[in-house]
């Protein structure tokens, strides 16, 4: 059978040979043929194998007398295999089955392709062996000595046949492996068993083959047995069974004899081949534990020592040292067989050891250390300066041991001794358990328990500071240690050993105060140098291989585990109150005129400085105060295997007390409160470039004051100088001992990969955040606090961007802003190649998207603004200054330092740049908080008022009732019949009830007023507010939502993107001077630039006041692409004035500033044009008072004001040197550029009424695309398709209580084009009103004496001018043609009561109620009153107000409010019409204290180019093709009659249907007036350039039209019409006037002239004035009546004067003749040709009134006849 198998296993090599041949040169033909053939062979193989081992079997039966059974057996087993021998020392062999088979092989056999090969196993299960006694024979002799004939007589072979065999054996060898399981093996004296035993072997090496054999046994047992034991071979099996099982218990328990258990056997070699036969190397042997179980019986027959015997009865476990010790001498021996003994001799030591100290006290002495430490140091030998090859290193042989140590003490301490052995420090530890093991399998183990441990400071060093600070530096309670390490399995010879260290520790307690850290600092640092004195001098190559660091592995643990249950650090120290000064150096840029400059010296030439004194008693010099850091369950794990750290942190606060000087408690401040936190930090390797972070924390507040920062600032300063003087002090030392010895020959430029080695090693780090629940305050200043909530914030990668979570920013108490959800996004941009610092632009320079969901803003009531940024700007400022001098006065080395290292820092760059920022929200609103009172008393009186109203409506109606019950009584109806009187007509007995029924109805009616008021109140949504008004008076009134605010700002879907302006300040100095021309004329130098491009998209964007009816303005689509830039303007060195500034409870500083009034404030220069879809716009007299409060809101933010409520006192106001400038004068300060506002759409909304609420009554005006511009000095407005509606109509239904009939809404104005300029001309002292540069410059070197004088507005000049244009430029007979069919020209719809309500309307806004237009100049509650600026009122300021109306084919269509209304159809049509009007107050230069005149009109004039008046009788549209049909004939014979040529004598009458709605026509009509006060030389000026605009405008019309009126307007002044003197007399000039006076015109005409009078009357007096009136002209009436003559006449009643009412005007009916006509033509004529006869005549008097008529024509048209009658 072994045959058989040599033969299989020798072809299976062969094959296997074969195939690694065929694949390794490709001959795959070969190999295919060549597996049929081992497939072949195989099957032989297979059918010999079985006849051999039938045939071997059958001899052995025969021969040797065996008895060999098998139950089964197949292919490649065996089973129930039995051997029987009747003689000889082998009694019996059972096999339970043996096994042939196939598995992968443990290693690599050198070939790629066949790492996957099978190897032949050979698997023996439960095999016992049992051995009889051999048989002694005394005449044996020992065989001689096999004489070795083969080394003489063989021949020598070559050396290639034997690496052939060698190669052929190993192959072979390779391709097997053999377990057995399970062995018993029973000998006549002693017993073994193993539970498996493992032989693998492989190969390794292609050209020089290695045989690695591998033999693994687990567990193996010997058992010694007497020669006479009496047990069968059962009872021994059994109990080997139990030790292979691994029942150690039971088998102990039952042996009876010395035992020995090895519970795991390991070895592994490496079989090389040599020239005379075979080397072993690397030869492994391990043993596992070892059980011995000794019995005297082992030892009867040796005589041994009582030195030599230990009672081993509680030792289960003998170290084996002694026996390897006995063997020693019998190694020599072995010396001439050393080819056959391993190399690498491995053994291995089990051993237990138990140590118990009672108690141990270790004094560390330096002084006596020092010569041991020397000693050892010179026994060492010199370092060699140059490397050893790598190959030469051997590594170090290593010992295997298998150690248990278990170390024990009650208490243990350590006395620390200072160099001058001084005892310092005391650190004891009570209760000290220590337990370690070293397993060859498993590692090392440790575990430690130790008590309470404190480090003390020497009781002589304690005695030296305050007596209530313990001297216990470091105390745990409690804490256990944790070691345990890991040998992993060695795959490709890289050795993996895990070791996990885990550290718990029940509590930590620090307790430090200055002194203790100066005492460890001072000891540190003189064991530091000490150490460095003792050491050898370095020496060490210039430049070590970079890759050798990299190979070094990690050493210390892989797995660190600290767990703390409870820390707590306390540290006691004291602040220095003491007086102290230092520099305060202030950097000036005056920009262009001297650049950047330190200012060092005050105005007196000394240094500048700032002085900082104590606010407490002179003999108090210190403040006590303590910080603790409590830490509850605090945890790190540092896995260096996986490159991750993580710590984790349970309630952690950091407290702050500070004590008192008086016996007051201590205040107390929690710094920092965090409820739970957790850090992890992750790295992929030294291959993974990305380094990942989380920070994880909850419950987070934060709390910042000023007192803790400087306690703690000195603690850090003191201790920074301590350990700067100590590094001082060992500099010397370390700089004489430390020597480095640096081969110059080796000197490498360091520089040629060192830029790639960084930024290969460079790498990127990914930090996430998580916070939920934080919370920020402090105390800003005196008087200021300040706090931040943040409901969470999340990030996966904090350098890409954050989302932050309901975050809420409070000032005082009081909300400024809040958002739900804020993401902050950051995108890395790269910087182009062309830029000089591009290296350190690319990594600053980025882009940031900031998107929101929706923000809050607001105002808070009366929250001053402006004071909290003082406060805050000095406390800082104070804050440095102080921190500035405790550092001059504790750590003078540093400012040295700090000098040097000041000229480098001037020359580094911005950290960030930022190019490109973008703003997102969705939902902004912005308000102006409402005053609680004023909102609550607004909104209540409004709920009070309707329900008022509705319980008077009630209540009049029940006393209505009342009284027609009273009217309709009996008593008033008596009547004869009984039964009338008891059925229908009560009795007053009876009435009683129903008296007291109506009082009861009554109080219902006021009850349920009072429920409905509550019900209306519960149903408010109260605001909860910005918290500026949490207490005091006004905290009680709660407003609703809709009234919590003054004014608010929507805006939905925002989208602002904000760039960097090309060139940096030189790009945004260039912009200035564009948008303003005297920087670029006077090359203003500035000192501070911020702007940046922008472009705004919106959805929408409202401004609302309160909850008016209609909004202030809101847009839809609104879009901007402009330009903003903030500059403020560089001056000269502004004087300085001293003030004291409090920081904390313990700080005085007093610090230079810059006087008020001296300092140019910010700028803005923009280019802003903003557009809009659709805009809707309101205002009306009602919002005046809501402005006021507005301002004041802004007053009260802006003012100045101290705030401070622990130093508060009185601050004078410095003394005023001007006044401060009006709003209008700090608006042209402040406020430059161009502004353009485009809406595609408009509607404006003007109330005729005082409410705010209005939504019937008002003046709607609707445009189509509208454009205003605005520039220094201008504003122009252009509008296209303006319609103007009013609700005149609905206001008269309104007042009469009637519905107006259904009509159609006609516009009150239409016009295609409207077109307004604004020209604002303003003076001032200086002459140059432009000039807002106001402030000295640099080069003046001095401030100027007066700033805002000069530039104070002293005069204000406004040039409106209206124009109605045109839709086209067409010739008037075209234009008056389609007139009726469309309004492509301006017209206008007008009636009586449309002018009546026009005048309260246009009265209303500008001569509102007094209380309306000075709301804000009344006092009112809680508003002081402030002094007023002294500054001229605006009104007061307007010298010259000029306004010019033009409009071209302008038609005014009156509009009568009854059907049958004679003017109906009443119609002008201007060709063109031009109105100025100018006001003034004089001519004179005005100043400031001038006297004024008032404001008067000196010039009024009026063109009329081609006026036509008609009556267009067209009938009303009707859906009947034949009336519009009618209608056009109709007006085509008006429009023929009209238009008929001029200057041509008509030979007949002309017919009565061509007359038909004509009334008057003239080519020119102006009207002149000009005062004397009026200044001509403006005059013409603005009428000139009134000229020049309309010719530019009208140009094409005017040429193109060739109509004979414009040459009539061109030879106009050649008739003096336009000559104007100034007279004061108001001239009239009319040319080609013609009349046609007829009995419809007449009754027009009337009608039309009754309803303006009545429209233009003055409004009815008041009942009051009405009385005193009528007692005056009594008065009168009776002295007139004594003077008369007594003839009896009387004269009339007062009211007989008053002229006739034009209702009775309407109703008269015309006269029937013509002949009434004639005598009122001729007197109308007289009169108005009366002026001009008498105008040389009247020299005694003043002209006041002239009428100039040039061609007239009067037509008069009778009723019976075509009679006209003309008059030149």
């Amino acid at each position: 059978m072994m045959l058989g198998l040599v033969q299989l296993l020798v072809g299976f090599v062969v094959a296997w040979e074969t195939l690694e041949f065929v694949l390794r040169y490709g001959l795959l033909l070969s190999a295919l043929k060549l597996l049929v053939v081992v497939g072949f062979v195989a099957a032989a193989s297979c059918l010999a194998l079985l006849l051999l081992a039938k045939a071997l079997t059958w001899v052995l039966r025969r021969v040797a007398k065996l008895s060999i059974g098998c139950r089964s057996y197949g292919l490649n087993y065996l089973r129930g295999i039995t051997l029987n021998s009747p003689k000889g020392p082998l009694q019996s062999i059972s096999i339970g089955e043996i096994r042939l088979g196939l598995r992968k092989p443990i290693t690599q056999l050198g070939f790629t392709i066949l790492t996957q090969g099978p190897i032949l196993q050979l698997r023996i299960s439960d095999l016992d062996i049992v051995l009889r006694q051999p048989t002694k024979s005394g005449n044996k002799k020992k065989p001689p000595p096999r004489k070795s004939t083969s080394a003489s007589s063989a021949k020598p072979k070559g050396k290639a046949k034997g690496q052939g065999k060698w190669r052929l054996i190993t192959n072979v060898a390779s391709l097997l492996s053999l377990s057995i399981v399970e062995l018993k093996l029973k000998a006549p004296k002693a017993a073994l068993g193993f539970k498996e035993l493992k032989i693998d072997l492989s190969k390794t090496g292609a050209l020089h083959p290695v045989l690695n054999v591998d033999i693994h046994l687990i567990p193996l047992f010997v058992q010694a047995l007497e020669v006479d034991d009496t047990e069968n071979d059962t009872s021994v099996f059994n109990k080997l069974d139990w030790w292979v099982s691994g029942q150690y218990c039971s088998a102990m328990d039952t042996a009876d004899s010395s035992s020995f258990l090895f519970e795991d056997i390991a070895l592994s070699c490496e079989l090389h081949q040599r020239d005379k036969g075979i080397r072993v190397k690397n030869f492994d042997l391990i043993f596992g534990p070892i059980v011995v179980n000794l019995e005297e019986k082992l030892f009867t027959k040796k005589k041994l020592s009582a030195s030599t015997v230990a009672d081993q009865k509680d030792e289960p476990v003998v170290d084996n040292k002694p026996a390897a010790k006995s063997e020693g001498s019998k190694l020599f021996s072995l010396n001439k067989k050393i080819d056959l003994f391993p190399e690498k001799s491995t053994l291995l030591i089990r051993a237990e050891v138990n140590i118990k100290i009672s108690g141990a006290q270790c004094n560390l002495i330096i002084s006596r250390i020092k010569p041991l430490i020397l000693f050892k140091s010179a026994k060492k030998k010199p370092l060699v300066l140059h490397e050893i090859p790598q190959q030469e290193k051997a590594p170090k042989e290593k010992l295997p041991l298998a150690l248990v140590l278990a170390f024990s003490a009650p208490e243990l301490s350590v006395v620390v001794y200072s160099l001058e052995d001084i005892p310092l420090f005391h650190c004891c530890l009570l209760s000290t358990h220590f337990s370690a093991s070293k397993l060859v399998d498993q590692g090392p183990e440790l575990h430690a328990k130790l008590g309470e441990l404190k480090f003390l400071v020497v009781a002589k060093h304690q005695q030296l500071i305050n007596e209530s600070i313990s001297g216990t530096l470091l105390h745990i309670s409690s804490s256990t240690l944790d070691l345990e390490q890991k040998d992993a399995s060695k795959d490709n010879g890289v050795d993996q050993t895990k070791s996990a260290l885990s550290v718990n520790i029940s509590g930590v307690g620090m307790h430090f105060c200055f002194y203790y850290l100066e005492l460890l600092c001072t000891t540190a640092m003189s064991y530091k140098g000490f150490l460095k004195s003792i050491r050898p001098p370095k020496k060490r190559p210039v430049q070590e291989d970079s890759s050798k660091k990299s190979t070094k592995s990690a050493k210390g643990a892989q797995l660190v585990k600290i767990s703390v249950e409870q820390c707590s650090i306390l540290y006691d120290g004291d602040m220095r109150l003491e007086d102290m000064s230092v520099a305060d150096p202030k950097r000036v840029n005056f920009g262009s005129q001297g650049g950047r400059v330190m200012i060092i010296d005050d105005a007196n030439g000394g240094p500048r400085m700032a002085y900082v004194n104590s606010t407490c008693l002179p003999d108090q010099k210190h403040v006590n105060f303590s910080t603790s850091l409590e830490i509850n369950r605090f945890g790190v794990c540092l896995n260096k295997e996986k490159h991750s750290m993580q710590v984790e942190l349970g309630r952690s606060r950091l407290i702050h007390k500070e004590y008192q000087f008086d016996d007051n408690p201590a205040v107390e401040v929690t710094l920092l409160d965090v409820q739970k936190a957790k850090f992890v930090k992750r790295s992929g390797g030294p291959n993974d470039n990305a380094v990942c972070s989380l920070i994880n924390v909850t419950d987070v507040a934060v709390r910042w004051e000023p007192d803790p920062c400087l306690e703690l600032l000195e603690v850090a300063t003191r201790l920074k100088s301590v350990l700067h003087r100590l590094k001082l002090q060992n500099s010397v030392t370390e700089a004489k001992d430390e020597t480095v010895h640096v081969d110059t020959s080796t000197i490498k430029d360091p520089t040629d990969h060192g830029q790639q080695e960084k930024a290969q090693k460079k790498r990127e780090s990914v930090i996430a955040i998580d916070v939920e629940s934080l919370k920020i305050s402090g105390e800003l200043a005196d008087g200021v606090e300040a706090t931040v909530h943040v409901g969470s914030i999340f990030s996966e990668n904090a350098k890409i961007g954050v989302l932050v979570e309901g975050i809420a920013l409070n000032f005082c108490g009081a909300q400024l802003f809040k958002s739900t959800s804020i993401q902050i996004s950051r995108i890395p941009i790269s910087v182009s190649g062309s830029l000089p610092d591009k290296k350190l632009q690319s990594a600053a320079t980025c882009d940031w998207v900031i998107q929101c969901r929706d923000a809050y803003i607001c105002l808070p009531f009366r929250l001053q603004l402006r004071a909290i940024d003082d406060a805050v700007e000095d406390t800082l400022r104070a804050l440095k200054l102080v921190s500035a001098a405790k550092t001059s006065v504790l750590f003078p080395e540093k400012k040295s330092d700090s000098s040097s290292s000041s000229n480098s820092k001037k020359s580094k760059s911005k950290s960030t740049v930022f190019r490109y920022v973008r703003v997102m929200v969705r939902d902004l609103t912005a308000e102006i908080e409402e005053e609680p009172l004023q909102g609550w008393l607004d909104e209540h009186m409004s709920l009070m008022k309707n329900v008022f109203n509705e319980s008077i409506v009630r209540l009049d109606l029940l006393d209505q009732l009342d009284s027609a019950k009273y009217k309709d009584s009996p008593k008033a109806k008596l009547d004869g019949s009984a039964a009338e009187k008891s059925n229908d007509c009560p009795d007053v007995y009876v009435d009683a009830p129903g008296v007291q029924s109506l009082e009861k109805l009554r109080e219902e009616i006021h009850i349920q007023a009072f429920k409905s008021y509550y019900q209306a109140c519960q149903k408010l949504s109260v605001s909860k507010g910005s918290g500026a008004c949490s207490s005091g008076f006004q905290s009680g009134f709660k407003m609703s939502t809709r009234r919590a605010s003054v004014m608010s700002i929507c805006a939905k879907d925002v989208d602002l993107s904000l760039s960097k302006i090309d060139g940096g300040d030189e790009g945004m100095i260039s912009f200035i001077k564009n948008m303003d021309p005297v920087c670029a004329k006077n090359d203003i130098p500035f000192s501070r630039l911020y702007g940046s491009n922008l472009t705004l998209k919106a959805k929408s964007l409202s401004a609302y006041i309160r909850d008016y009816t209609f909004p202030l303005f809101s847009g839809t689509s609104a879009k901007c692409n402009g330009r903003l830039v903030l500059g403020q303007q560089a001056t000269t060195f502004q004087p300085q004035v001293r003030q004291d500034v409090y920081v904390g409870k313990w700080w005085r500083v007093n610090l230079l500033r810059s006087a008020t009034g001296y300092t140019p404030p910010m700028k803005t220069y923009c280019d802003i044009p903003l557009s809009f879809q659709r805009g809707e716009v309101s205002f009306g007299v009602g919002y005046e008072p809501v402005f006021a409060d507005i301002s004041y809101a802004f007053t009260c933010a802006l003012r100045r004001a101290n705030l401070a409520k622990r130093w508060y006192f009185e601050r004078p106001e410095p003394p005023r040197r001007e006044r401060s400038l009006p709003w209008w004068d700090d608006m042209r300060n402040y406020i430059h550029g161009n502004f353009s506002l485009c809406l595609a759409e408009t509607m404006w909304h003007l109330p005729a009424a005082t409410s705010p609420y209005e939504k019937l009554d008002q003046l709607l005006i609707r445009t189509g695309h509208i454009e205003i511009r605005y520039v220094d000095g201008y504003v122009s407005l252009s509008s296209k398709c303006l319609k103007v509606y009013i609700t005149s109509l609905d206001s008269l239904a309104k007042k009469c209580t009637l519905e107006p009939p259904h009509h159609t809404v006609i516009p009150f104005l239409e016009t295609p084009y409207f077109f307004m300029d604004i020209t604002i001309e303003w003076g001032c002292d200086s002459g140059n009103p432009m000039d807002h540069y106001i402030f000295a410059l640099p080069v003046e070197v001095k401030p100027r004496d007066k700033v805002f004088d000069p530039f104070r507005s002293t005069s204000l000049s406004l040039k409106w001018s209206f124009s109605l244009k045109p839709s086209t430029a067409e010739p008037v007979e075209s234009q008056h043609k389609t007139l009726p069919v469309s309004n492509d020209s301006p017209t206008l719809y007008v009636g009586a009561h449309d002018l009546l309500w026009l005048t309260k309307w246009w009265n209303l806004f500008f001569l509102p109620p007094h209380k309306l237009r000075l709301f804000s100049r009344f006092p009112r509650f809680g508003v002081p009153r402030f002094i007023r600026s002294g500054n001229l009122p605006l009104d007061r300021v307007m010298t010259e107000q000029c306004i010019r109306f033009d409009a071209t084919l302008l038609q005014i269509n009156n509009m009568p409010l009854q059907a049958n209304d004679p003017a109906k159809g009443l119609t002008l049509h201007f060709t063109k019409l031009r109105l100025e009007i100018s006001s003034s107050r004089g001519k004179q230069i005005f100043t400031f204290d001038c006297k004024r005149e008032p404001l008067d009109l000196v010039y009024m004039g009026i063109d009329m180019h081609l006026l036509k008046v008609f009556i267009n009788n067209i009938p009303e549209q009707t859906n009947s093709m034949d009336a519009q049909v009618e209608s056009k004939n109709l007006h085509t014979k008006v429009t023929d009659n009209v238009f008929s040529d001029k200057g041509k004598t008509k030979t007949r009458l002309t017919e009565k249907s061509r007359d038909d709605g004509f009334f008057l026509y003239s080519d020119y009509f102006t009207i002149r007036k000009q005062t004397p006060k009026a200044d001509a030389a403006r005059l013409s000026a603005w009428q000139e350039d009134g000229r020049k605009k309309s010719e530019k405008a009208s140009f094409k019309s005017e040429f193109d039209g060739g109509d004979e009126s414009d040459h009539a307007e061109s030879g106009s002044d050649e008739d003096g019409f336009n000559v104007v003197v100034a007279d004061n007399c108001q001239r009239v000039f009319v040319h080609g006037l013609k009349i046609l006076w007829n009995l419809e015109n007449r009754a027009a005409i009337l009608s039309w002239v009754g309803g303006l009078t009545q429209a233009f009357q003055p409004p009815k007096p008041s009942p009051s004035r009405q009385y005193t009136q009528r007692k005056i002209l009594e008065k009168k009436q009776a002295i007139k009546e004594a003077e008369m003559s007594n003839d009896g006449a009387l004269n009339s009643s007062p009211s007989a004067p008053q002229s006739s009412d034009p209702q009775q005007i309407k109703s008269s009916d015309p006269p029937s003749s013509s002949g009434s006509s004639r005598p009122e033509q001729t007197s109308s004529s007289e009169t108005v040709m009366k002026p001009s006869n008498s105008r040389d005549s009247e020299e005694e008097g003043t002209s006041l009134f002239m009428v100039n008529i040039v061609q007239p024509q009067f037509n008069l048209h009778s009723e019976e006849a075509n009679a006209s009658a003309c008059c030149w």
